[in-house]
């Protein structure tokens, strides 16, 4: 899974929540007739083709112009194409009964659509980053990677075109929510070979099977999209239209809200406290922990291999402080490295394993225990000689405070670091080459589970340039992988996380919060990554 973890370093991807809720999405009730939702988007999409998408803004445009086997909203997993869907009782196979739904040409959406989209995911061919996704199902990585060769031996197969039969490798528990995730949504053969290279480029060089269909894309310019009259679900729908602009800037996105050009913005950072307690403003969890990443490679810095310096630095800082001065509050101390919105069992992971293993106060005397033990182990008798250089880039609120991570650990360890600050995409590649002592980077989910927190820590092309490798922890990964006892499979992912913690590899800091505004009357528009894609508008109306 390689691939996943660098990528998702790029971008921060949401997907799905695990609770199946059969039937239709609640009914929200509206005063008009019909309306017009606007709102602003940084960048331009890279593509519409659904196997090659990798960035949130395209899988949010892409969750209201595609339809999957299940739709994601807001954590809840409904039926979409499937009406309805059988797990077997080893929970490796899965049939699904379609319903009658057609594409934005008039033509049928059928089991063979949604055959063809998968292996177009994980064919090598294809090329898709995202094909890692894909690697759940029976044969997904060994056909991707090239094992094998013969697409008749993946575990997908359209039984007729109203039955399609998913195989696993393994059981699976977030499986259903991973499906209404952009990579499965289906795609038309016919079209996409006659489009070759141009699909997904414009809006006519894509099919819909939707709740919209996207009438005009003027690249960096806007989106607009229009309620699909053919949606099977049509009546749920209660915006007739949806314009999204392609404005770069977060202060001339927010400018535009306050003037009434769009109904709903992000805040700038430097805004923050003016509007945190208004009426129009909204907060919610992001699913992504910052945290400290040590080189224990570093030649000249061996104290970055001691366990015991490491886990001083984690009781030496004061995350609350920290976070005051960042992010003015919009951020919350990690006290440990798995966030309280993660599914577990039958409620949150957090609520079901509680722990707070690094207080969100500064704990000096803890920190300075196990900085002497570091010494002693180390042979090293003065604490300023313990130096590093703390890397940090430009996209975040981090760079702002990390001036207060220097002060802290110059006052509660004696300890002098350096700060550099580098580009986003500088900080990325001298992470993979190793060419880096200590940075704070970041980590946001692929899908609703622990999992894919502590799968980052498994000794591939990410980790080695860190230096750290553990068997035990990858045998704790990969038992949970097996265990198809799902209560079981949760306690050893608790027991991983502890165990992650005890050695240390990285330092939890906060979890990130986004604050954005919008207008009072805009209604069932749902910003929560973690459980689905960042922007849900599909069932938003306007009350009056």
């Amino acid at each position: 899974m390689t691939k996943k973890r660098i990528l998702s370093l790029f971008i921060i991807l949401f997907l799905m929540g695990s609770l199946i809720l059969q039937g239709c999405a609640p009914s929200g009730e509206s005063t008009s007739k019909g309306s017009q939702l606007k709102f602003s988007i940084t960048t331009d999409l890279a593509t519409l083709d659904p196997q090659h998408m990798t960035d949130s803004y395209s899988f949010s445009i892409a969750n209201a112009l595609y339809e999957g086997l299940v739709r994601v909203h807001d954590g809840r997993v409904l039926p979409g194409i499937a009406s309805s869907w059988d797990v077997s009782d080893d929970k490796l196979t899965y049939t699904f009964h379609l319903r009658d739904a057609v594409w934005s040409d008039g033509s049928k959406v059928t089991a063979y659509d949604f055959e063809y989209a998968i292996k177009r995911l994980l064919d090598p061919k294809t090329a898709s980053n995202y094909a890692f996704i894909g690697y759940y199902i029976l044969n997904g990585e060994e056909f991707n990677t090239g094992k094998i060769s013969d697409p008749e031996m993946v575990g997908v197969k359209a039984l007729d075109d109203k039955t399609l039969k998913i195989t696993l490798k393994a059981p699976t528990k977030y499986f259903d929510g991973l499906l209404g995730m952009a990579s499965f949504m289906p795609v038309k053969k016919d079209f996409v070979e006659r489009m070759g290279d141009k699909f997904g480029t414009d809006a006519d060089k894509a099919l819909y099977n939707g709740p919209f269909v996207l009438k005009e894309w003027k690249h960096e310019q806007e989106l607009v999209l229009v309620k699909n009259p053919n949606y099977w679900n049509k009546d749920e729908i209660k915006l007739d239209e949806v314009r999204v602009y392609i404005i770069g800037d977060k202060n001339t996105a927010y400018q535009m809200f306050e003037k009434g050009q769009v109904d709903f913005a992000d805040v700038p950072e430097a805004l923050i406290e003016s509007v945190i307690s208004g009426e129009n403003t909204q907060k919610y969890n992001t699913g992504r922990v910052y945290f400290i990443r040590y080189n224990m490679k570093s030649k000249d810095k061996p104290w970055l291999a001691n366990e015991n310096f490491r886990k001083a630095i984690g009781y030496a800082l004061d995350r609350e402080d920290f976070i005051k001065m960042a992010f003015k509050g919009a951020a919350y101390p990690a006290t440990r490295f798995i966030p309280p919105d993660v599914n577990g069992v039958e409620k949150k992971f957090v609520h079901e394993f509680p722990m707070e293993y690094y207080p969100s106060k500064a704990d000096v005397t803890k920190a300075k225990e196990y900085l002497s033990k570091a010494m002693q182990e180390l042979g090293i008798s003065e604490a300023n000689k313990l130096g590093f250089e703390l890397m940090v880039d430009d996209t975040s609120g981090t760079k702002t405070g990390v001036e207060i991570i220097q002060d802290m650990l110059r006052k509660n360890l004696g300890i002098d670091i350096e700060v550099k600050t580098v580009t986003f995409k500088e900080r990325l590649q001298r992470m993979r080459k190793g060419e880096y002592e200590v940075m704070i980077t970041r980590w946001g989910p692929d899908y609703n589970d622990p999992m894919t927190y502590l799968e980052y820590w498994l000794p591939d092309e990410n980790m080695k340039n860190s230096g750290w490798e553990d068997q035990i922890y990858d045998g704790m990964i990969k038992n949970a992988g097996k265990e198809t006892d799902f209560k079981k499979r949760a306690e050893i992912m608790f027991e991983a996380e502890k165990y992650l913690l005890d050695k240390a590899p990285m330092v939890p800091l906060y979890f990130t919060q986004n604050v954005w505004v919008k207008k009072s009357e805009l209604q069932n528009l749902v910003r929560a990554p973690i459980g689905g894609v960042d922007i849900d508008f599909v069932y938003a109306f306007f009350k009056k």
